[in-house]
């Protein structure tokens, strides 16, 4: 039955394949998409959680975060008091801040308006960065609040064109710094996800004497060896929240991190059921061009299904016959969408960058799913076929 129904494939190698088409592309989608959507969550999610980051508190103002218009009286930003507060606790180390902006950065006639970002000797963990060209800036800067500055590769090329920038002079609000180092801006970090690819990194000391009107938008608390982390954060935000006169002014990272994670499901699920449609409304065009083309090829073998009949062909064993032709089609269709759907994800890999994962379930739920509609689409052809009287099959022509 088997090879019986796959040499009648072969006999019209261009007809199943279009047959198949459908199928096809509707489950490839279906698998590519799936892998995008997983491989951008995970590489989001990946680049707002770091090792680096075992002894490091990050601790933000609430509102900062969280969708919506600002009310009066929330807390927008990191005051000077919050910063004492978390110091007076004996498992903290050291409390630094960050500070976020935007502002042009000039290089001789060539001026960019780009986002700065300035933090403590650590900012590249923090931001999550890699530092492609010189060297980041030390402890010892922030201390001297010494007028240093790492540019993205992109706002260096702008500034400086193909040329090494890292000892050149660059002017920031008025005021020259010295070039450092340059970071690859292409790179998925927490920052890049807000500051773009035009950014600047230098002490927060720095800009804070630069910038004295920038708000400090985040707390970073580095703990001492042995402490438990999560406990600490705990208490140093229930005590800033009772300084603040609000329960929920402030968060960890960690709280962020489950907000940003929620959207991002959210945001991959809304699109992944909206493109999933799209590929099951493909899948059911597919199956109608199955059921067309099932219906021409009983027409065509009318007289071969009454010889069959003539020579001891029961009605079962046509119907069967033409039911694995045409569930054939539909499984052929969806193994090769399946695999068009895997290479589209490792192309994607690729060119992005980003590790794309094919979940199994909906690899096996599409190979099912195209089984289903093969029987579907083909059961009412090779009904017609199996219900064919042999003597009137005989002679048509």
């Amino acid at each position: 039955m088997f090879v019986s129904a796959m040499s009648s494939l072969l006999a019209n190698k261009l007809r199943s394949f279009l047959t198949m088409l459908g199928i096809l592309i509707g489950v490839a989608s279906i698998i590519s998409i799936v892998a995008v959507g997983n491989g951008g969550k995970r590489a989001i999610v990946s680049a707002l959680s770091s090792d680096q980051m075992q002894n490091i508190i990050q601790i933000l103002p609430k509102e900062l975060v969280v969708p919506g218009l600002p009310q009066p009286g929330q807390v927008l930003s990191v005051s000077q008091s919050d910063l004492a507060i978390a110091q007076q606790f004996s498992g903290v180390q050291s409390v630094d801040y960050t500070i976020t902006g935007q502002t042009d950065v000039s290089a001789g006639t060539h001026t960019v308006n780009a986002s700065i970002d300035a933090g403590p000797d650590y900012l590249n963990n923090l931001a999550r960065f890699q530092v492609i060209q010189g060297h980041m800036f030390q402890q010892s800067d922030v201390i001297a609040s010494r007028p240093v500055v790492l540019l993205s590769n992109t706002l260096a090329g702008k500034l400086f064109g193909n040329g090494n920038p890292v000892g050149s002079i660059v002017t920031i609000g008025g005021e020259p710094f010295q070039v450092i180092g340059v970071t690859a801006s292409e790179q998925i970090n927490l920052f890049s996800l807000f500051l773009g690819s035009d950014y600047a990194y230098m002490p927060a000391t720095t800009c804070l004497n630069l910038f004295p009107t920038w708000d400090i938008t985040e707390m970073d608390v580095q703990t001492r060896p042995g402490v438990n982390k999560s406990q600490l954060a705990s208490h140093i935000v229930t005590a800033l929240n009772v300084n603040a006169g609000d329960a929920n002014a402030f968060e960890t990272s960690s709280g962020f991190l489950s907000t940003v994670e929620g959207t991002i499901n959210q945001v991959t699920s809304i699109l992944t059921l909206v493109i999933g449609a799209i590929a099951g409304i493909a899948l059911l065009v597919g199956g109608v061009g199955v059921m067309n083309i099932m219906l021409v090829s009983v027409t065509e073998r009318t007289q071969e299904i009454g010889i069959r009949m003539s020579l001891g062909a029961t009605r079962s064993a046509i119907l069967l016959q033409f039911l694995t032709e045409s569930v054939m089609i539909t499984l052929i269709g969806g193994v090769v969408g399946i695999l068009l759907g895997m290479g589209v994800g490792v192309a994607v890999s690729v060119v992005t960058h980003v590790q794309t994962f094919v979940q199994w379930p909906v690899v096996v739920f599409s190979f099912l799913f195209s089984a289903v509609i093969g029987i579907v689409c083909g059961l009412y052809p090779a009904n017609k076929a199996a219900r064919l009287n042999p003597i009137d099959a005989l002679r048509y022509e």
